[in-house]
């Protein structure tokens, strides 16, 4: 587990104690949008939604960009319009920005990915992030990218109506953790004395991350208590088999004004799984232009791009709320 791309630099750690004294936002409707992964077009939808809701009569949803919001806009005029969007809105960093902002000898692309990945796939990876780390170091335009990512922090606390949410990029240990992806996830209806101590400790009923790039929401109940996760899987990538849309999780003091994929309610806030439609035609040219066959990341995501991956909502849906 030597190999850069596996590894999880000691400063990556975090703690679900850090959480209860995190910057805190305050609003009635929230986007988390985790894993854009450069997707522009997928930014375009979001803002889409979002604009659907305030012609709807809701309050303007607040973008939450819970890291990896760069990763395949290997293009300094894409790189930056996505930079701005996600600037002018709120973020923390992923493992991503991370190595963007502040290389780590030896991490690679500081995925720490576990056994279970390939290790093509974790070469193809390290491959990509150091594309982007020339393109970032030799584009006078994006000089002061670093600067900007660095001042981001690794999690904040987000209060909607009577929820608080924690949100994280991996887990509440790591920004690169694993612990919160759905090969992870005891079975639906059983919690784990180490969730237990995450949000007692954390004092959050919510946690949203994303990184691992499967999505899944789970309700955990102890004594007179419940709490979620939501894990977005990833909001510029298809997450489903057959299934070329993204994901957000909205979290709303009032209801989805769009179909979701999944959601529950907890303590009055409707908390959901919401599919982004972006343009996959536009995208999957703009992907080509950057990353041509043989590229790393054609490698890595054309399949996925083309066709989903083998996940199903059925399976995603671990809350026991059989709606919509």
């Amino acid at each position: 587990m030597s190999q850069p791309g596996r590894l999880c630099p000691l400063h990556y750690q975090t703690g679900p104690d850090a959480l209860r004294t995190a910057p805190l936002y305050r609003c009635p409707t929230v986007y988390l949008v985790g894993g854009l992964y450069g997707n522009d077009a997928a930014l375009a939808a979001i803002q889409a939604l979002a604009h659907r809701e305030r012609a709807a009569g809701h309050p303007e949803p607040l973008l939450v960009f819970n890291g990896d919001f760069h990763w395949l806009d290997a293009d300094p005029a894409v790189f930056r319009h996505i930079q701005e969007a996600v600037l002018n809105q709120a973020a923390i960093l992923g493992n991503v920005e991370a190595e963007l902002a502040q290389p780590t000898p030896g991490i690679g692309c500081g995925c720490a990915y576990p056994e279970t990945v390939d290790d093509a796939t974790v070469m193809h990876s390290n491959r990509i992030m150091a594309r982007l780390q020339r393109m970032v170091a030799e584009t006078p335009a994006l000089h002061d990218v670093t600067r900007q990512l660095s001042g981001l922090p690794r999690q904040i606390r987000l209060a909607v109506g009577d929820l608080r949410v924690g949100v994280i990029h991996g887990d509440p240990e790591s920004l690169a953790g694993w612990r919160l992806a759905l090969e992870q996830m005891p079975a639906p209806g059983r919690t784990t004395s180490r969730i237990r101590r995450w949000f007692e400790v954390s004092e959050v009923d919510l946690f949203a991350c994303s990184h691992t790039c499967l999505p899944f929401a789970q309700r955990f109940t102890w004594e007179r208590r419940q709490a979620l996760i939501f894990n977005n899987g990833a909001a510029g990538l298809p997450n489903f088999r057959g299934d070329r849309r993204g994901v957000i999780t909205r979290i709303a003091e009032t209801p989805a004004p769009v179909p979701a994929l999944y959601g529950g309610v907890l303590r009055g806030v409707h908390c959901d799984a919401v599919p982004v439609a972006y343009d996959t035609a536009a995208w999957a040219r703009r992907f080509r232009a950057i990353w041509p066959e043989g590229s790393a990341a054609c490698h890595n995501y054309a399949r996925r791009l083309a066709h989903g991956t083998g996940l199903t909502p059925q399976a995603a849906n671990r809350l026991g709320d059989r709606r919509p």
